[in-house]
């Protein structure tokens, strides 16, 4: 009877140790899906950032009364969708997807970034992000409409200032970047890549600054 009990005892243990290895592996699993979820975020951002720079740009081109400020709208242009097709080939390569909108005539919210292969971790969060993004999109379409209000140099010394503010965020968000996924050897190459661009971007806009008058 001994010997039975000892058995139950044993089994019970081992019943025990197998369910918190599950729980265990649940968990860790969870937090795989939960990194990377927050790394698709950090993509989703700097996407963001670029088609907003993009919608910026092509508003200068058709606004502005500058020739040299219009020429810079067209390398902001260039430089971002390079950008962006760079993150968009790092995120296909990695099975996730972007959140990607039409910023030159979005007057609704949409947002959301999507991905391939996460767990429950993942999915962690998702209406909260899903909120910032839609009322990222509502600011930046109201930013871009007061922007489309104004006119001559006006239109131009605001086009630079708010590209100057945004290039300001970008430097940020790659530091933020380069601190958090220094270990993902495409993405750290990618950021290494993204910050002389932006420091470009605002050289050449004080440059602006002095030919139109700041």
């Amino acid at each position: 009877m001994l010997c039975g009990v000892g058995l139950v005892v044993a089994l019970g243990m081992g019943a025990g140790c197998a369910h918190d290895e599950a729980k265990y592996a649940r968990t860790q699993g969870e937090k795989v899906g939960q990194a990377f979820a927050e790394k698709v975020r950090f993509a989703d951002q700097l996407a963001l950032l670029d088609q907003e720079q993009i919608a910026l740009g092509r508003l200068a081109v058709e606004r502005s009364s500058h020739p040299e400020v219009r020429r810079f709208a067209q390398l902001l242009i260039r430089d971002h969708e390079n950008h962006l097709n760079d993150l968009r080939a790092l995120a296909e390569g990695q099975a996730f997807s972007l959140a990607l909108v039409d910023l030159n005539t979005q007057d609704t919210a949409t947002g959301g970034a999507g991905w391939e292969g996460a767990e429950k971790g993942a999915h962690k969060g998702v209406k909260a992000y899903d909120k910032k993004v839609d009322k990222q999109v509502r600011a930046f379409v109201e930013r871009r409409d007061e922007l489309a209000s104004r006119s001559g140099a006006d239109f131009d010394q605001a086009f630079l200032e708010q590209v100057n503010e945004d290039q300001e965020r970008g430097k940020e968000l790659v530091a933020e970047g380069l601190d958090d996924y220094r270990g993902d050897t495409s993405l750290a190459l990618l950021l290494g890549r993204t910050a002389p661009v932006l420091q470009s971007h605002q050289r050449q806009i004080d440059t602006l600054k002095g030919f139109i008058g700041d």
